[in-house]
C-alpha cells in the first residue's frame, strides 16, 4: 500500500508541481538542474553492490550468521570509501573543464552550472558511502521504513521548494533542498539500523575471496545499470554539449512521462521471482515459464495499453495543457520513448528468468550495444533536431536491441517459446487497441480540448470505450474471472469497512 501511495503521489506531484516550478525558475535554469543531476548520475551509482549486499545479508541472516553480516558490511564500507575517493578526484578534475565540455552554455549558464555542480557534487560525495543502507534494510525486511523514507523525502522536498520559491529563491534553493532532505533521510536510516538491528560493523575484516565474490556477482548488474543510464540519462548531457538548456528542458518532459510509465508497469516487479525459481526446477519448465510469461504479459499489456494509446492520441493536447505550447515538441519525445514499451514492458517474466538461471550477461551485452548505438545516433542528429534527435536515437537503439535483440536471445539462447508468446499475448487484443485508437482520433477531430475539463471528459470517454472493447473482444475467460474476483474482493472489503 505504501508503494502504491508513493507512486500515486509522485505522479500527482509531477503533474501539478513540475510546470509551476519550471515557471518559477525558468526553462533555462530547469534545464541546468536536469543537466547537473544527469551528469552526476554517471559518477555516483552503486555499481550493482546494493542488490549484491541485500542478497548476501539475506543469506547470512537465514543461516543465523551475524558475524558474517558485520564482516560483510565492514568490507563493503571500505570498498565504498575507496570508490568515493576516486569519485572526488574525478569530480575535481571535471570541474576545471566544464567550459570545454558544455560549449553550448552561455557564460551566465556556465557560472550557474558550476555553483549547482558544487552543491550537488558535495551531496553526492556525502551520500555515496551510505548507499549500502538500502540493501541492509531490504535484507532485514524493513520495507515499511524504506518506503516511508521515500514518501518523506518527496513530500519534504515539494513542501520546502514551494516555500522557497514563494519567498523568491530559485535554482540554488532547488538543489540545496534536495541535498538537505537527502542527508536527513540518510540520518533516519542510519539511526534506525543502529538502534533496531544488532549490526556492529567490523571495519578490521579483510577477505580477498569475499571481495572477489562481491565484484563477480555485481559485475553484470553494474554493466546493465551503466548501460541503462547511457541509454536515456545521457541525452541531457549530449544536448548540453550540442544544443543548449531549452532542448534539455523539452527532453526532460519525455523522461518524466517515460518514468511514470515504467513505474506503473513495474509495480509488480519482484513478486514473480519465487514462482519463476520454482518453475525452473520442474519438468517441462520452459513451457510453463512461457505460460506464466504470457499470462503476466497480457495483464501488463491490458493495463499499459490504455496508457500508451491515451498518450498517442491525447498526448500533444495534454503536454500543451500541462506545460504550455513552448513544450509541444515534448509530445514527440514522449512517443519515441514509450512506444518500445508496448513490447518490453510485457516481458518481465523473461527478464526474471535470466536472474534465476544467472544469464544476465546476455542482457548486459544487448544493453551496452543499445547505449552505444543510441549515443552515436544522438550525436549525429541532436545538433540539427535537438531533443527530437536524441529521442530518435533512443527509439532506434531500443527497437533494434531491446525488442529485436532480446527476443532473439529469449528465443534462440534461453529457449523460451517467443513466437507463441507474441501470438497468445497480442493477437486477441489487437482489435480492441485499433478500435480504441480510431475512436480516440475521432474524439480529437470533433472535440478539440481547449480546457482541462473538456480534456478530462475525452479521457473518461476513451477509457470507458477501451474497457468495454477489451472486455468483449480481447479478454479470455480466465482473465474475466480474474478481474471479476479482484473487483468482488475489493467490493467486499469496502462493504465491511
Amino acid at each position: 500500500m505504501i508503494s502504491y501511495i508513493a507512486i500515486v503521489f509522485n505522479i500527482i506531484v509531477g503533474f501539478l508541481y513540475t510546470p509551476w516550478m519550471i515557471k518559477q525558475i525558468g526553462k533555462s535554469d530547469y534545464g541546468l538542474y536536469i543537466l547537473v543531476t544527469a551528469f552526476l548520475s554517471y559518477f555516483v551509482m552503486d555499481f550493482g553492490l546494493g542488490q549484491t549486499i541485500a542478497r548476501f545479508l539475506s543469506k547470512y541472516r537465514a543461516n543465523n550468521e551475524p558475524e558474517k553480516i558485520n564482516q560483510m558490511l565492514g568490507l563493503t564500507s571500505k570498498f565504498y570509501l575507496l570508490i568515493n575517493g576516486l569519485i572526488l578526484i574525478t569530480l575535481i578534475v571535471v570541474y576545471f573543464f566544464i567550459e570545454n565540455i558544455f560549449i553550448e552554455l552561455s557564460p551566465v549558464e556556465i557560472e550557474k552550472f558550476k555553483i549547482v555542480y558544487l552543491i550537488a557534487g558535495g551531496f553526492s560525495l556525502i551520500s555515496f558511502p551510505f548507499m549500502p543502507l538500502d540493501g541492509v534494510l531490504i535484507a532485514y525486511e524493513r520495507f515499511v521504513l524504506l518506503k516511508l523514507c521515500d514518501i518523506i523525502s518527496k513530500v519534504g522536498i515539494v513542501i520546502l521548494m514551494i516555500i522557497a520559491l514563494l519567498l523568491g529563491y530559485k535554482l540554488y534553493a532547488l538543489v540545496a533542498i534536495n541535498a538537505a532532505i537527502g542527508i536527513l533521510i540518510i540520518g533516519i536510516k542510519f539511526f534506525y539500523l543502529s538502534k533496531k538491528t544488532p549490526i556492529k560493523i567490523d571495519f578490521g575484516f579483510k577477505s580477498k575471496k569475499l571481495l572477489g565474490e562481491l565484484v563477480k556477482f555485481s559485475f553484470w548488474v553494474s554493466i546493465i545499470g551503466i548501460a541503462q543510464r547511457l541509454l536515456i540519462n545521457i541525452a541531457p548531457f549530449i544536448l548540453g554539449i550540442v544544443s543548449g538548456t531549452e532542448q534539455i528542458a523539452i527532453f526532460s518532459i519525455g523522461i518524466i512521462i517515460e518514468g511514470y510509465t515504467w513505474t506503473l508497469a513495474h509495480a509488480l516487479n519482484g513478486l514473480f521471482l519465487p514462482k519463476v525459481s520454482q518453475l525452473d526446477t520442474q519438468k517441462n519448465n520452459l513451457h510453463e515459464i512461457t505460460n506464466l510469461m504470457i499470462r503476466v504479459g497480457r495483464i501488463q499489456l491490458i493495463l499499459m495499453g490504455l496508457l500508451i494509446i491515451g498518450l498517442v492520441v491525447f498526448g500533444q493536447e495534454f503536454v500543451i495543457l500541462w506545460m504550455g505550447s513552448g513544450f509541444s515538441e515534448s509530445y514527440y519525445v514522449i512517443l519515441l520513448l514509450i512506444l518500445p514499451g508496448f513490447v518490453t514492458l510485457t516481458q518481465e517474466i523473461a527478464y526474471t528468468y535470466l536472474f534465476v538461471i544467472n544469464e544476465l550477461r546476455y542482457r548486459a551485452v544487448i544493453f551496452v550495444g543499445a547505449s552505444i548505438l543510441s549515443v552515436i545516433i544522438s550525436f549525429i542528429l541532436a545538433p540539427h533536431y535537438g531533443a527530437m534527435g536524441c529521442a530518435i536515437g533512443i527509439f532506434s537503439a531500443t527497437m533494434l536491441c531491446h525488442v529485436v535483440g532480446m527476443n532473439f536471445i529469449y528465443w534462440k539462447k534461453i529457449k523460451l517459446e517467443i513466437p507463441r508468446f507474441f501470438k497468445e499475448c497480442y493477437y486477441s487484443l489487437i482489435g480492441a487497441f485499433v478500435l480504441t485508437l480510431s475512436v480516440g482520433f475521432l474524439l480529437n477531430y470533433f472535440l478539440p480540448a481547449e480546457t482541462l475539463i473538456r480534456f478530462s471528459c475525452k479521457v473518461v470517454l476513451l477509457s470507458l470505450f477501451y474497457i468495454i472493447s477489451v472486455w468483449f473482444t480481447g479478454l479470455r475467460a480466465d482473465e474475466k474471472e480474474l478481474f471479476k474476483s479482484v473487483l468482488l474482493k475489493l467490493a467486499a472489503k469496502f462493504k465491511n469497512k
